[in-house]
């Protein structure tokens, strides 16, 4: 809906326009001008020629999480930009730079503001998002690019947006991308297993990544995460507000893109987002992921050709292309490390959860259905409880089984990786 008022200066005639689009959480003002106006047969006005101008930006600033499908989001972004013909622009921001700024920011030091101003100086769109999921752990950073924007760059108003999962989710979607060749966190949760005198080697190092975080009990708190954030944000002066959801999963599937749009009030020029909606959810082969952490929990110190966490995954895809199929050692994987074990630290850690992930909810509208995990015990356990339940597990698994699955797994590995290295 618009409400238009007129005037004449110059021989020429401008219109002011407020505008209440669907997709707008607030009012937009937009000043458009026109030349060469002349009446048509009915005595209306024939507008020629624009040469208007805006008075209206808002700066969206994604802020992740990790894990949080924000190579699925990135990517649709990228996509619809390419589609927009101008009415959004995307940038990635470099996480290098953004390191730098947090550091000089949390050691009160003197700002380096010349890639964010470049950044943002480039952008000439009324609907603009800069996006790096590392933001979701620096609130400090996302305040001063939220002031920056305001005080310097024309935009009257920031969205910071976030996205989130269940906590036990998160988790072993990120041993899955990052921890499972994480040499200091397999060694620190090996070590969990020592000093409780069980035997590590009969546990996969997904078990074990899941006992110790159960142990630990250090989860992602979204509530705190977020109340951090709204604290920083309160203290800008400007129009800033922050949002949030749950990432889609295929108990409560959405489109990514749409919802996004609709949190942040974006106008999209296109009838249908779904054909920018892209999902990029590839994981790596679970006998890779098998063989190279028992490779790298079992080097020690030594060096290891195979790449390290953020390391060189397209490479690695191109490994677990090559993989011979074998549906025996998958079997076999399954039936020696029952799910069982797993489940239960699951279960675990999504009931410790369950009260800070409320309160994210109320607070940010978030639906609480996300982050019901239906458990089939309700019943917290105690550290004796996890340690007799360890050391029960243990007992019914044997070492020869284990030993053959590893050896079986690491040759598979290492043939697929020759296969890639003397490829290129």
């Amino acid at each position: 809906m618009f409400l238009f008022s007129h005037g004449r200066c110059a021989g020429r005639t401008w219109f002011l326009a407020t505008s209440y689009p669907r997709r707008f959480h607030s009012i937009t003002w937009i000043c458009v001008a026109y030349r060469c106006i002349r009446p048509g047969f009915d005595g209306s006005c024939m507008l020629i020629e624009r040469i208007g101008c805006r008075l209206s930006r808002k700066l969206v600033i994604h802020i992740g999480a990790q894990k949080c499908a924000s190579s699925s989001l990135q990517a649709s972004l990228r996509l619809y930009q390419q589609s927009a013909q101008g009415s959004m622009e995307f940038v990635f921001m470099n996480p290098g730079q953004l390191r730098a700024v947090d550091r000089s920011l949390a050691a009160k030091a003197a700002v380096d503001w010349t890639y964010l101003d470049r950044v943002l100086a480039a952008t000439g769109s009324d609907q603009v998002v800069v996006s790096h999921e590392m933001l979701g752990n620096r609130p400090v950073l996302v305040r001063a690019i939220a002031e920056r924007s305001l005080q310097n760059h024309g935009f009257q108003k920031v969205v910071v947006v976030g996205y989130t999962r269940l906590q036990s989710s998160y988790h072993i979607s990120a041993f899955g991308q990052w921890y499972f060749r994480d040499r200091k966190r397999l060694r620190a949760d090996r070590q969990i297993f020592v000093e409780n005198d069980l035997p590590w080697e009969l546990f996969s190092a997904l078990e074990r990544s899941l006992f110790a975080l159960v142990l630990a009990g250090k989860d992602r708190a979204w509530w705190g995460n977020y109340r951090k954030l709204r604290a920083q944000v309160a203290a800008i002066d400007g129009d800033v507000s922050i949002v949030s959801n749950h990432i889609p999963t295929r108990q409560k599937p959405y489109s990514l893109l749409s919802n996004f749009f609709d949190l942040v009030g974006f106008q999209t020029s296109l009838e249908d987002l779904s054909s920018c909606d892209v999902r990029k959810n590839a994981s790596f082969d679970p006998v890779l992921v098998h063989a190279l952490s028992v490779h790298f929990s079992s080097i020690g110190q030594r060096e290891s050709c195979f790449p390290g966490p953020h390391e060189g995954n397209r490479w690695l895809f191109r490994v677990c292309d090559r993989l011979d199929a074998d549906s025996d050692l998958t079997d076999q994987m399954e039936a020696v490390f029952s799910p069982d074990f797993s489940q239960r630290m699951v279960e675990q850690i999504n009931r410790r959860c369950a009260e800070d992930n409320h309160r994210y909810c109320r607070r940010m509208n978030v639906d609480p259905a996300y982050f019901r995990s239906d458990p089939n015990d309700d019943t917290a356990l105690s550290i004796d409880q996890l340690l007799d339940l360890a050391h029960t597990t243990a007992s019914q698994r044997n070492i020869a089984d284990v030993d053959a699955i590893n050896r079986r797994s690491e040759m598979l590995l290492m043939r697929a990786a020759r296969l890639e290295i003397i490829s290129t």
